[in-house]
This record gives C-alpha cells, sequence and structure tokens, in this order.
C-alpha cells in the first residue's frame, strides 16, 4: 500500500458476492495494475482480459492447474500480448515441482500426439475403405458427353 500501487486482492477469504465486483474492477479501471488472486481459490471461471502479465509464485503439483489460472488473461477481448512468468528459486521444492509440471506435460503432449496420430490413421483407413468399396459398387448415374465413364 505504501508503494502507491492501485491492486485489489481476491483469495479464498472473499465472499463470493464480491468476486465479480473485484474482478469488474479490475478490468475496468486502468489505474489498478496489480490483481492479486490465489490460483487455488480463483483460478477457474474468471475473465481477467485487462491483464497481460501473469506471475504465479506458488506452483501446483498438476500443470493443469497452473494453466488454467494462466487461461484468465488468455480471453476472448484480450487485445495485448500476454506474458506468464513462474517464479521457482532454485535449490527449493518449487524447483522439483516445476520439473514435475514439465515431465507431467511432456507426458501429456506424447499420449495426445499418440492418440492424434492413432485417430488420423483410423481416418485415414476409413477413407480409403470406403473408396475401396465405391469402385467395387459404383453407384449407376446418368451422366453424358465427355464426363461419361463406364465402369462394369
Amino acid at each position: 500500500e505504501n508503494s502507491g500501487i492501485k491492486y485489489v486482492r481476491m483469495d479464498g477469504s472473499c465472499p463470493s458476492d464480491m468476486r465479480q465486483q473485484l474482478i469488474d474492477k479490475f478490468n475496468q479501471d486502468d489505474s489498478i495494475s496489480v490483481f492479486l488472486l490465489s490460483t487455488k481459490a480463483c483460478g477457474v471461471g474468471i475473465n481477467l482480459t485487462a491483464a497481460d502479465t501473469c506471475i504465479i509464485h506458488d506452483l501446483d503439483f498438476n500443470p493443469f492447474n497452473d494453466l488454467q489460472a494462466e487461461d484468465r488473461c488468455h480471453r476472448i477481448g484480450q487485445k495485448r500480448p500476454v506474458t506468464i512468468y513462474k517464479l521457482v528459486a532454485r535449490g527449493t521444492v518449487d524447483e522439483d515441482i516445476y520439473r514435475m509440471q514439465e515431465r507431467k506435460s511432456k507426458m501429456n503432449a506424447a499420449i495426445m500426439d499418440t492418440n492424434t496420430a492413432a485417430e488420423n490413421k483410423k481416418q485415414r483407413k476409413q477413407i480409403l475403405q470406403s473408396a475401396i468399396e465405391g469402385y467395387k459398387s459404383p453407384t449407376k448415374k446418368s451422366v453424358t458427353g465427355d464426363d461419361a465413364i463406364e465402369i462394369d
């Protein structure tokens, strides 16, 4: 407060009926440059389009909870590029959590890539089978002129 920086704060102790008021105040008042919030209490269901910087200082064991918090800034209506910072002190448990988050994220990406590749292969196979079936039993169409081809 002594720094002269205007901010709003929301955490688990904030009554639910006040939360939207704080969000609106931050999004609409250009003089408020900082929104302090708990990712656990406030990481879901809010839009912070006025924010272009997200600083996460309390890493979660589940990297998707942090991604959810980051996504509060990446919303429809966001007009500026968003920068995300994760504060990790060397030699602390945060460093271990950060490494674990990276491993989990890479594992998820590999699984998703595998599923996507398998799904694409399945779709290609279905398309080819459909094309082959079409050649084996073509439907009779009445075509005249240069485009007419007869298949027995």
